[in-house]
């Protein structure tokens, strides 16, 4: 059986981490750097090595932030500091703050809870938003988890742990497609999930 070179395979392997890449993608991936000019090649390396040289995260959210302090969000003074969205992904965050219907914080959990891929409560950042809850005086909390079984779970996790803070907590309204993404839905959709919140008791 012919193989291909150890570093071509090492690349394709590196590749295959990605998110819906398989082998052979990540086989395309490769043979389509090796006919690109060498230039390019090497702006990607820097840009790859940039990337894992600069810390991103945002210490107060966990929003990208590229000032090694808090993201522009949390910097704002002009925010409604008193209510506070609580998203899975930054991707979420940004799905939603393009609405541009949104004024208040956010808090990025990093997922859901999903105990059958080994993601328990504590791989989240949920302390975090437990303590910037009682801090901030948080008076509205928004849940906008995407629609499916583990952002449902993650949810009802959520609604216990806040429940003793005394703070209001809301449901964007299900405009959102069941096992849909926040990130894919259109503006016009979000929008309405925003204004539609629905108080959970």
């Amino acid at each position: 059986m012919l193989n291909y070179p150890e570093k071509i395979s090492k690349l394709i392997d590196s590749f295959l981490v990605l998110p819906g890449v398989g082998r052979k993608t990540a086989e395309r991936f490769v043979f389509h750097l090796l006919k690109r000019p060498k230039a390019l090649i090497e702006k990607f390396s820097i840009d790859l090595k940039d990337l894992l040289e600069t810390n991103f995260t945002c210490p107060e959210c966990y929003n990208f932030s590229e000032q090694n302090g808090l993201c522009p969000i949390c910097s704002n003074i002009n925010r409604e500091q008193s209510t506070i969205c609580i998203v899975e992904e930054i991707q979420d965050l940004i799905a939603i703050e393009n609405t541009n219907q949104y004024k208040g914080l956010y808090h990025v959990l990093g997922g859901k809870i999903d105990l059958v891929e080994g993601i328990s409560p504590e791989k989240l950042t949920i302390e975090k938003l437990i303590n910037r809850i009682k801090q901030k005086q948080i008076k509205e909390a928004i849940f906008a988890l995407n629609p499916d079984l583990q952002g449902e779970g993650t949810i009802l996790y959520l609604k216990s742990q806040l429940a003793p803070l005394n703070v209001k907590i809301t449901l964007l309204a299900r405009g959102l497609p069941m096992g849909g993404d926040i990130e894919y839905a259109d503006e016009i959709t979000l929008t309405n999930a925003l204004k539609g919140r629905l108080e959970l008791k």
